[in-house]
């Protein structure tokens, strides 16, 4: 909505309209309004709740008790978070994922890259836990991305109040 002042009918006051801009809430499909976009107004209050749609209470609502889901997960052993609470299937995914985020899960390949890439002394200047990340990550990813996955499997099969 522009700025804009209209008079409707005789000695009645003027309206005003003032910038207002609106965007809808993926989370919660409802019209939000936004600041305005001429920055040189804005006090500093307004400028530090800018990133409206990705606050975490929003996403808390979406999935919930998905803090508490990772916290206990994070507690949890590697053994037990492998063997306990993961099905094979999801044991596969997260270990395909790491491999192809890894070299392979090869440290040999990661050291050959590495080689490539700052030459032969290219253990002065990096390491390969640098450029490899932990396959436990991706355990807890993957149970993440199924925490999730249920609840909007839960929604969709029953209204949650």
């Amino acid at each position: 909505m522009g700025a804009g002042i209209t008079t409707v009918g005789e000695g009645l006051a003027p309206i005003v309209s003032l910038d207002t801009y609106f965007y809808t809430d993926s989370i919660g499909h409802k019209p939000v309004q936004m600041l305005s976009t001429d920055h040189s107004n804005r006090s500093e209050d307004e400028d530090q709740d800018e990133l409206g749609p990705g606050q975490r209470l929003s996403h808390d609502l979406r999935y919930p008790f998905i803090d508490e889901f990772s916290e206990f997960i994070a507690g949890v052993s590697t053994e037990s978070l492998k063997n306990k609470l993961m099905t094979p299937q999801q044991c596969q995914l997260a270990k395909a994922v790491w491999e192809a985020e890894n070299y392979g899960g090869s440290e040999a390949k990661c050291a050959a890259r590495l080689r490539e890439i700052y030459g032969p002394d290219w253990r002065s200047i990096t390491s390969i836990k640098e450029h490899m990340s932990p396959l436990r990550d991706y355990y807890e990813y993957v149970l993440i991305l199924d925490h999730q996955r249920q609840w909007e499997q839960s929604k969709k099969l029953a209204k949650i109040a």
